[in-house]
């Protein structure tokens, strides 16, 4: 199967709402408490390994970048909630970054909300679901790290997370293996219409 990310290149990073690029096609945000394995994924997805910088410190990617899969589609990778590295200021520009960023961007077509696989659902992870719900848009819950667990303990862990989450498939990947990758590169582009 061809990878449709293949060609995912990095355009740049933005710290406010005004810098936002023209507001068309289709974004996906990349959601994740830091270390959740964002990084990891993108790179993954996009067969390209330099794509994202990975960092065994949380709290690396300090401003919204922008990665245009083609014309259309484009994924942006959020700062790791939580990061630790990133100064109280810088922290605090993100509220109303992302707020502004729900509430006026027509382009915001999904959220990937990824959580590692062996602490799912924490707070933060709760706090981007509600946000999420409150603004209407389509989020795919996604475990990393699969690679970590049994299948027996994957199982119940998906199991877990949709019984919780209500009615929205999570879907378990790990980066260190690929596996999962077929799966979450058609249930992004099942947001696309």
């Amino acid at each position: 199967m061809k990878n449709l990310f293949k060609k995912t290149e990095f355009v740049f990073g933005v710290t406010s709402y005004k810098n936002l690029p023209e507001d068309i096609g289709y974004e996906i945000l990349l959601a994740g408490r830091s270390n959740a394995g964002k990084s990891s994924a993108l790179n993954v997805l996009t067969d390209n390994k330099k794509l994202a910088r990975i960092s065994k410190t949380p709290g690396r990617t300090t401003e919204i970048n922008f990665f245009k899969v083609n014309e259309d589609l484009k994924l942006l990778d959020l700062p790791g909630y939580g990061f630790a590295k990133s100064s109280k200021a810088k922290k605090q520009d993100w509220g109303p970054l992302l707020g502004q960023y729900f509430q006026k961007r027509q382009a915001l077509t999904a959220v990937i909300i990824f959580m590692d696989i062996r602490h799912p659902l924490k707070e933060s992870d709760w706090d981007m679901i509600q946000l999420c719900r409150d603004f209407n848009i389509p989020f795919l819950p996604v475990l990393t790290k699969s690679d970590k667990l049994s299948n027996n303990k994957i199982a119940t862990t998906i199991k877990n997370v949709k019984t919780k989450i209500h009615e929205v498939d999570a879907l378990a990947i790990s980066s260190q293996n690929g596996t999962g990758f077929d799966k979450f590169s058609a249930e992004i582009l099942k947001f696309i219409p």
